[in-house]
């Protein structure tokens, strides 16, 4: 069901730019899990599926010019929608969903769609995959093992009381199991090595 099309207009912004968190293979992963949370959820998955192959593309615009990824993804997404012939009201919602799935932001979304890609989004910073990335992330950005445990704290581990589905509800309590459990033992590991 993933737009071939605008697959590969991400997968060329992405492919180029991206490092870290926010691959091309965490959208990948952020449009699995919000089409199985999304058909169970009763959302529009046409809508839904563009907006979570859009979601991040803005990301490296960001960087460049200090707005926020999820205004510019929606924007830099508006002509590929047309192209592959979403109707102006479908780019809205779409455009409306990425606006509102920024956990950082703290804005609420508007729609189904925009709560399952909240959802989607905040499930792939949790659990195995979500101490890889943030590790990643720790790791190109030089802040090392001390801004992983401040991100952890300050976002992380927060995640699963935050989201809007029933679907990802459940999942979040079972991923957040193993980020909390990482993050016990990497403190635990820590305290031993400055005791000894």
């Amino acid at each position: 069901m993933m737009n071939e099309r605008i697959d590969a207009f991400v997968r060329s912004v992405l492919l180029t730019s991206e490092k870290g968190a926010h691959s091309y293979d965490h959208t990948k992963r952020v449009y699995s899990l919000a089409m199985s949370i999304g058909s169970k959820a009763g959302a529009d998955l046409k809508v839904l599926g563009a907006a979570a192959q859009l979601h991040d593309v803005g990301r490296p615009r960001e960087a460049q010019t200090g707005e926020s990824h999820s205004v510019i993804s929606g924007e830099m997404g508006r002509p590929i929608m047309r192209e592959v012939g979403y109707t102006e009201h479908e780019i809205e919602l779409v455009v409306q969903a990425i606006r509102t799935h920024r956990f950082s932001e703290g804005l609420t979304p508007t729609s189904i769609e925009g709560e399952v890609l909240s959802d989607a989004d905040k499930l792939d910073a949790m659990g195995a995959i979500g101490v890889f990335r943030a590790i990643a992330q720790a790791s190109m950005t030089g802040v090392g093992i001390d801004g992983f445990l401040s991100h952890a704290d300050e976002k992380l581990l927060k995640l699963h009381k935050l989201m809007y589905t029933k679907q990802a509800k459940t999942l979040a309590e079972k991923r957040h199991v193993v980020l909390d459990r990482f993050v016990n033992q990497l403190r635990e590991e820590i305290q031993s090595s400055v005791e000894n």
